[in-house]
């Protein structure tokens, strides 16, 4: 099974309003950015990349308060860049609602920055925004700074070979010479970079017609996504249109349940964990939007008298144990963990559940669920190499064990990951195993439940309406209560 082929809204801030221009000059005011964000997401937007226009011009990136505006109402992934010059930089914007953060300046002038960012919050984390034009003097592409104005001294192709031996996670590229323009993306550039290139890429630039898509999309399967700009805000190219060709040609597509999403809005107290490793104020809005009472805390006596503890996580898992135990929370997770209170964890909060984990080193984990967390497989079951990160939209599909259960998720359906380490299927998980997913033919854990422990590999707050249903179904009294009586039993 290969990843859904995204469709991504590239939008250009600058303070409230998104503005554009064509070839990064002449900027101009298209939208209020929080109307076009709720416009794309209503309209199945797979992913919104936030790019501050001025931040390079005034030192300073101002997406924060915009992220945390949208992650109330906007669930799908974000990545945000801008003005991104070091790890507490990156911090900011992911606590603030982005999923990923991209850099280019920063990047370019200390490509150092790139290691620190990937060793703390995971390479599956940074984006590499690569803006490139035409060379004066050779038939070659320079790579462009400060917002695409000036151009640097890197040379494009061996750029793009060292941001990912430095641990990239992904590469948006954009064609400076035909961005704003519509008149279509730079093929020649796209077939130069194609052979360098080892991590999911996501081509921007001049997209305004079914013919550009289909033609990016043929030109090799490393290709995730595209990113329009102009051609949504024009409306020359509709969100429903784009994703109309990637199914006309057979590419693996996010499919959005028609069904109706079942939210049970109990008052649960859900106490969300924090020690500094993101994606916090996303989930947090997310469980209001189901109906819960969120108290962010590191206190240990908050976490042990909720009705539910959500352990969220993005980043490394050596890392992510370092914060724990750095803020005395190991053993008060452990203790609720025996006396069956419920624990969701989230994405690398998941992995820290499992015994130990192989990311940068060995680490030992809390231990709560049996089994290791490794690197995904690099070559498919077929012999094929396989893209990783695991970063975009994926299927998940429940064991037989749970469809009782889980009653209005029986059928497959699709969730966003972005992750290069997970739990492997065995015998020991097979058992436990809620939802599964898989890799180039191989079977990884996308969902565990054993008693009150449920893990969750994906990204349910933002994984749209069909996410928050499967939040809503997880955090209920009634969940609750049969967790508690089962432990009372044993």
């Amino acid at each position: 099974m290969a990843l859904c082929k995204r469709v991504i809204a590239r939008l250009d801030v600058k303070g409230k309003k998104i503005i554009k221009g064509r070839r990064f000059e002449g900027l101009r005011v298209v939208g209020d950015a929080t109307e076009l964000t709720t416009k794309y997401a209503d309209s199945q937007i797979d992913e919104i990349f936030y790019a501050d226009a001025v931040a390079s011009l005034y030192q300073r990136n101002g997406l924060a308060d915009l992220l945390k505006k949208a992650s109330k109402n906007i669930f799908v992934p974000i990545t945000a860049g801008g003005a991104i010059r070091s790890v507490e930089d990156a911090r900011l914007l992911l606590n603030a609602g982005a999923d990923k953060i991209a850099i280019n300046t920063a990047a370019v002038k200390n490509p150092s920055l790139i290691n620190e960012i990937a060793k703390t919050f995971g390479n599956q984390c940074i984006v590499i925004s690569i803006q490139a034009r035409k060379s004066f003097s050779s038939n070659d592409w320079d790579v462009m700074i400060e917002s695409g104005r000036e151009r640097s001294s890197r040379n494009l192709k061996d750029w793009i070979v060292e941001v990912q031996q430095r641990g990239a996670g992904e590469i948006f590229l954009t064609s400076v010479d035909n961005d704003g323009t519509g008149f279509g993306p730079d093929i020649d550039l796209i077939k130069s970079i194609s052979p360098y290139v080892s991590i999911p890429l996501i081509i921007g630039g001049g997209i305004s017609k079914s013919v550009h898509i289909r033609n990016i999309f043929k030109i090799n399967n490393k290709i995730s996504g595209i990113a329009i700009g102009y051609g949504l805000h024009q409306n020359l190219l509709s969100i429903y249109k784009a994703k109309d060709v990637i199914k006309s040609e057979n590419f693996p597509m996010r499919i959005v349940s028609k069904n109706k999403t079942k939210i049970i809005n109990n008052k649960i107290k859900v106490a969300v964990v924090d020690y500094s490793m993101g994606n916090i104020e996303s989930l947090c809005n997310a469980l209001a939007a189901i109906g819960a009472e969120i108290q962010l805390s590191s206190e240990p006596e908050v976490i042990q008298k909720a009705d539910a503890l959500a352990l969220p996580g993005v980043g490394s898992f050596p890392e992510g144990m370092r914060k724990l135990k750095s803020k005395n929370l190991i053993d008060p997770i452990l203790r609720r963990a025996k006396q069956g209170g419920l624990i969701i964890g989230i994405c690398l909060g998941m992995q820290l559940l499992f015994e130990e984990g192989e990311e940068h080193k060995q680490c030992k984990g809390l231990g709560i669920l049996k089994g290791k967390v490794c690197k995904l497989p690099t070559t498919s079951s077929q012999g094929h190499s396989l893209t990783l990160p695991h970063v975009g939209w994926n299927e998940v599909k429940i064991n037989d064990k749970f469809k009782d259960e889980f009653i209005d998720f029986r059928e497959d359906f699709h969730q966003y990951f972005t992750h290069s380490f997970a739990a492997l299927k065995n015998s020991e998980s097979d058992e436990d195993t809620l939802f599964e997913s898989d890799f180039g033919g191989h079977k990884f854990i996308s969902a565990i439940k054993k008693d009150n422990i449920i893990g969750l590999q994906f990204h349910p707050e933002r994984s749209g309406e069909k996410g928050l249903e499967l939040l809503s179904k997880i955090i209920n009294y009634d969940n609750i209560e049969n967790n508690l009586i089962h432990q009372s039993k044993s």
